[in-house]
């Protein structure tokens, strides 16, 4: 919704995974370019886009009214020929550039394919293409673990929601820990899921050739997020890491124009609706919080980058867990032994009655340059008392407060080193802190009372 609208989440009013219909007002890019005469559409295969959850607390779970929202056309793909994700390639997006070859569109494919559980859709023989040979994934070795056909062999978060700092937690002891060919396991099927990606650009990429639109359309590839891979011995994307943070961006041209070139300086997501229209003469809205990039790629004299970019972390994980997530975990059969099952109830109720008195859901701030990244933790002492991690380790966490990461020598921010620079941390706080300010100043409203909308995550 932050590409969407060119708002930080507190502004735009996505602030977590539950929001109330009417809560994003801001326009967004598909309603602009409808002003335009465009038609709009978006075939989305992600679940955080259409899936549905119907809560004990009679709340309704259905994202698509949020963000069908001025599109003309929002499909949803269906499950794989397998059946075992709805993470699949959204080839319907073939059959309505098809339909709609003469108009003048926006079309938003929101791809699902490189998520958990990873390359659960990807067909044989791209799916086990980079495994090991002659690997068993590690879960269905567990003798602990014996006799339960739940725990399939994609890299799920029913899994990886248990590894902690490489250890595999159940009973709230480590039963296991993780192997260099377990680790090249996770990263070859998240590796498959990018080829098939690839595969399915390439057929995009032939289908506008064979319709005559590929020199008159520009293509924007970008990643919504990344994730981690064992960097730190966890997986998935729960913070602010510079695997999960860092993605990748690219802009085809028609005609082959600025072809080639790369952008050294930082950029961020909240770009990429600036640029867009830009790029098409038109004004992008006065509220918009990104900027044309335009000058960047043309460029132009004078034309800088982003010094600092700014990151709202929204929610945490603990907070979804409080709101929906392991009510649907245990309606689905979730896989948690007896002695969990016992302090599950007890861990809900900690989270909603931590969050409840917050009113505002939690999040974190940070602010990146080429070299450092600085993180604020806005409400550590919650976090350390309701951390998924303490719960399923059975182990207290300690969260600091301030966290300094040298990105030049320490790019997968394993060492805090904000008591060895307090310089750097003076230096990064002043922006960081008049960024959260003026944010604060414009976030949306956020009504407890108000129907939510809880969009299924993972």
């Amino acid at each position: 919704m932050s590409v969407l609208t060119s708002q930080y989440p507190r502004v735009n009013g996505m602030i977590s995974f539950d929001v109330a219909k009417d809560q994003v007002t801001a326009r967004t890019l598909p309603e602009i370019l409808k002003y335009y005469d465009y038609t709009t559409a978006a075939t989305v295969s992600s679940p955080e886009f259409f899936m549905r959850f119907d809560t004990e607390a009679g709340t309704m779970i259905n994202p698509g009214d949020v963000f069908s929202r001025s599109f003309d056309y929002f499909g949803r793909t269906s499950r794989g020929p397998e059946g075992a994700s709805l993470r699949v390639a959204p080839v319907d997006a073939f059959q309505w550039l098809k339909s709609n070859k003469e108009k003048k569109f926006f079309l938003w494919i929101g791809s699902g394919l490189l998520h958990m559980p990873y390359a659960a859709a990807v067909p044989a023989p791209y799916q086990s293409m980079y495994d090991p040979p002659g690997y068993t994934p590690f879960w269905q070795r567990l003798p602990q673990l014996a006799g339960d056909n739940t725990w399939n062999a994609d890299p799920s978060y029913d899994v990886f929601s248990r590894v902690y700092r490489n250890d595999f937690y159940r009973d709230f002891k480590p039963i296991y820990h993780l192997t260099d060919d377990d680790l090249k396991y996770v990263t070859g099927r998240y590796d498959a899921g990018v080829y098939y990606t690839d595969l399915f650009i390439g057929e995009l990429m032939k289908l506008l050739d064979s319709l005559k639109l590929t020199e008159k359309t520009l293509i924007v590839l970008q990643s919504m997020h990344g994730d981690d891979l064992g960097e730190q011995g966890m997986f998935f994307h729960y913070d602010v890491t510079e695997p999960v943070m860092k993605n990748a961006l690219i802009m085809r041209f028609p005609k082959g124009e600025f072809a080639g070139k790369r952008i050294p300086e930082q950029v961020q997501g909240l770009d990429v609706m600036p640029t867009i229209l830009n790029y098409l003469d038109i004004q992008p809205p006065h509220d918009a919080q990104g900027k044309s990039m335009i000058p960047l790629i043309r460029g132009d004299s004078g034309a800088v980058g982003d010094d600092y970019v700014f990151i709202d972390r929204m929610p945490w994980w603990e907070y979804t867990l409080s709101k929906w997530y392991l009510e649907m975990q245990n309606a689905n059969g979730g896989q948690f032994a007896p002695s969990e099952v016992s302090k599950l109830k007890g861990y809900q109720l900690l989270l909603q009655g931590s969050f409840a008195r917050l009113g505002y859901p939690p999040g974190d701030i940070a602010v990146r340059t080429n070299d450092w990244k600085l993180i604020l933790r806005k409400n550590h002492d919650i976090l350390e008392k309701v951390s998924w991690w303490g719960f399923i380790t059975g182990i207290p966490q300690h969260h600091e407060e301030v966290e300094l990461y040298d990105l030049k020598n320490d790019p997968y921010q394993i060492t805090n080193v904000a008591v060895k620079f307090p310089d750097v941390v003076a230096r990064l706080k002043k922006p960081l802190l008049e960024w959260d300010a003026s944010v604060e100043k414009k976030k949306a409203n956020y009504r407890l009372g108000d129907k939510r909308l809880i969009i299924p995550y993972p």
